[in-house]
């Protein structure tokens, strides 16, 4: 959420109404009495706080922000759909526009870590499922005892150490606090990486898996056969037993990650800022 410093700096700025189009990047709709009857865009990111992780608040601000807002701009088309059908917005005020990615600078040949280990990335709240990729490691381990899942982001809570320390898999379960440059190089080692989660707006660590040329294995769910199609394996997301299968198939077929690889490799080359520029500037042109 913007710091009020911040949003007195913008409504300084909308007030003076020295601008064409405001376009409003965040549901907060402090801005809409200051903007008059200037062309208003906003950009959808998911609908996680209308579902998944409720917060009336907020979908009280994104219904207002959607209902003044003259085009609506979708990360997917996933969430578009959702955008239409959660908020009756009409299909002619919507489209989608991806994200895009910069290629990474030329990497350390050193590895941050030696060992075989699979890469999980960001947050692990209810609708990341990490509880179920947690179940399916320590079924994977069975068979791959050397294995380790290393994860980034904030450092593992009591629960989820109580949780590792049940399930005897806390000696393969590492924290890494990464830098950018090291998230990079934690992708382009990892045997490949995980995303497990039950709902994203967009699943931007996909297109970073795939530029730093990582092999990736997703949830079947939301997105995410949309963003990667083929240049991912998946499962499904509810299933611990299915998750543990395609890992254990990722592991042992070196040729099914190559492939992968290969496939991330093209993908990836769609997903770039400047075809992402390009389509918001149309929108801008049209609202003129």
């Amino acid at each position: 959420f913007m710091h009020e410093s911040g949003k007195l700096n913008s409504i300084k700025k909308l007030y003076r109404k020295k601008y064409d189009i405001y376009h409003q990047t965040h549901f907060d709709p402090y801005g809409l009495p200051f903007i008059g009857h200037k062309p208003m865009v906003t950009t959808f990111h998911d609908i996680n706080f209308s579902t998944i992780n409720p917060n009336p608040k907020v979908v009280k601000w994104q219904r207002k922000s959607l209902e003044r807002a003259d085009f609506i701009i979708s990360i997917s088309e996933n969430t578009r759909q959702d955008l239409i059908r959660l908020f009756n917005i009409p299909e002619s005020k919507t489209t989608v526009i991806y994200h895009g990615i910069i290629p990474p600078p030329q990497l350390p040949t050193t590895k941050i870590f030696d060992f075989p280990y699979i890469l999980y990335v960001g947050a692990r709240d209810n609708y990341k499922n990490f509880h179920r990729l947690i179940d399916a490691f320590s079924i994977t381990l069975k068979t791959f005892p050397d294995l380790k899942l290393v994860c980034t982001w904030k450092s593992f809570s009591p629960n989820e150490h109580e949780l590792f320390h049940r399930l005897n898999i806390d000696k393969n379960i590492e924290h890494y606090s990464a830098t950018e440059s090291e998230m990079n190089t934690l992708y382009r080692d990892a045997l490949f990486f995980i995303f497990p989660s039950l709902y994203e707006g967009f699943g931007m660590p996909i297109l970073e898996a795939m530029t730093n040329h990582c092999p990736v294995l997703l949830s079947n769910s939301s997105c995410f056969p949309e963003i990667a199609q083929d240049a991912a394996m998946y499962f499904n997301p509810k299933s611990v037993d299915d998750m543990s299968n395609k890992m254990n198939m990722m592991i042992e077929n070196s040729e099914l990650r190559n492939s992968l690889v290969q496939k991330g490799d093209l993908r990836v080359k769609y997903f770039s800022w400047e075809r992402c520029a390009a389509q918001h500037l149309k929108i801008y042109e049209s609202l003129l």
